[in-house]
């Protein structure tokens, strides 16, 4: 996974600490998926200029408790939105990234966007 191969990167945050993900998959309950986690080994987060936005660490827990994405997607992790009212859906288990309303949050309404969360990266995070 080469993050800096995608265009029009606006902020790009350092690595996760090893500690950090530990706290982060002990406070989601889970195992993160390994494309994730291996994201999060090269940038905690990062920004497009088109509105795209991988969370931080920092921002990961919250996003998803304020969405109540256990309650209503309970297999998935939103690890970003598109600024524009939409969340960014990764399978906890499985392949795939989604793209679905905040307002709903159904994974019957989820929009694949990617294959895989390394293939969706390497293709430049396209909505």
């Amino acid at each position: 996974m080469n993050i800096s191969n995608v265009g029009g990167v606006a902020i790009v945050n350092g690595a996760i600490s090893s500690v950090r993900l530990v706290e982060l998959q002990e406070g989601f309950h889970v195992q993160l998926p390994d494309a994730y986690v291996q994201m999060l080994n090269l940038a905690d987060g990062f920004s497009l200029k088109n509105g795209v936005i991988l969370y931080s660490s920092s921002e990961l827990i919250e996003r998803n408790k304020t969405l109540e994405v256990e309650k209503y997607a309970s297999a998935y992790l939103t690890i970003g939105d598109d600024s524009g009212g939409r969340s960014i859906m990764l399978p906890l288990a499985g392949k795939g990234v989604y793209l679905v309303d905040q307002g709903s949050m159904d994974p019957d309404e989820f929009k694949r966007i990617g294959m895989s969360l390394t293939d969706w990266i390497a293709d430049g995070c396209v909505l």
